[in-house]
């Protein structure tokens, strides 16, 4: 007695979880539909990257990766604002620099102009010793970027790469027409080596 109750409790559960509905597989991205234009390999004029159409459908429906879209969107806007006050205070030293230099190379006097170039000179190595940290913090900044930039290619592709697997898995197409369209080859070859021979 006690069999039966257990065998019935495990069918009515199996039953039960067979009735429920089974979830539905994602949507094939448009991007891979076989109408889509939203990619073409043959036109380079029209050529749109299938990585950034795949990930862009991603991101309508991934809270997550439209917040990192916003982050690094605010980043790229951003950094000029960062870095702005000390560009426009070095672009005028530098552009002072080389006016200095200018105005010593017309200079007659061999004495006097070696004297300036080596004030010029000296004035120079103090001024890039007082911005010492703020190009390193530029450099710093420039660093950064290239690894976000890496980091965002890197994303994209991890992202999109199982889409272009299912597709891959649920579209490749028998060899049926090949093979078939290869049989009508081999017959005509045979055809034109006969008439060749005759």
């Amino acid at each position: 007695m006690q069999a039966q109750i257990s065998i019935i409790t495990i069918l009515t559960l199996v039953l039960a979880s067979c009735s429920q509905p089974t979830p539905e597989a994602p949507p094939m991205p448009k991007a891979l539909e076989d109408n889509s234009h939203s990619y073409d390999l043959g036109s380079s004029r029209n050529y749109n990257d299938l990585v950034e159409s795949l990930y862009a459908e991603l991101l309508k429906n991934n809270v997550d990766l439209k917040q990192l879209e916003e982050n690094i969107k605010a980043l790229r806007n951003n950094k000029a604002d960062s870095t702005l006050l000390f560009d426009k205070f070095n672009e005028k030293n530098q552009l002072y620099y080389s006016a200095a230099d200018r105005h010593i190379s017309t200079m007659n006097d061999s004495l006097m102009r070696d004297k300036m170039k080596m004030m010029i000179a000296t004035n120079l190595a103090k001024y890039n010793k007082a911005i010492g940290k703020h190009t390193e913090l530029t450099k710093m900044i420039a660093a950064n970027n290239l690894s976000i930039e890496d980091l965002h290619t890197m994303l994209k592709i991890v992202k999109t790469l199982p889409l272009i697997e299912k597709y891959q898995n649920d579209n490749l197409p028998n060899t049926k027409s090949m093979e078939g369209f290869i049989k009508q080859q081999e017959e005509t070859i045979k055809q034109l080596d006969t008439l060749v021979k005759k």
